[in-house]
């Protein structure tokens, strides 16, 4: 999930539809989802990139979910505007590489591993 918000908008504006009223929706939606959902926020004018940091929903150490999407509209956030988006995958990256705890060790007792 991330969030951008206009120039006359401030990052708490952001923060507080990201984090109080996004997520437990969110979970609701995916089911289970032990592990923090990863955000990000800006400030920026109209066309401004959001980066959405994307991540296991079970178990925030699997890095092969560590990830991110772009996302960007030409008209959006205006001055008085906040843009939000959200992104979901169903898997992790193709051919990950970089080791770690995979998700078939997955204990879900934490939302970390």
């Amino acid at each position: 999930k991330a969030a951008a918000v206009g120039e006359n908008g401030e990052l708490e504006h952001a923060a507080a539809v990201l984090h109080p009223k996004l997520g437990a929706p969110v979970r609701k939606v995916l089911g289970k989802g032990a592990a923090l959902i990863p955000s990000s926020k800006k400030r920026g004018g109209l066309g401004v990139a959001l980066d959405i940091p994307l991540g296991h929903k079970d178990a925030a150490f699997v890095r092969s979910h560590f990830d991110g999407m772009e996302v960007r509209l030409n008209d959006a956030p205006r001055a008085n505007e906040i843009m939000v988006a959200i992104a979901v995958t169903d898997s992790g990256r193709p051919l990950p590489r970089v080791g770690g705890l995979t998700k078939d060790q997955i204990k879900g007792e934490d939302g970390l591993r």
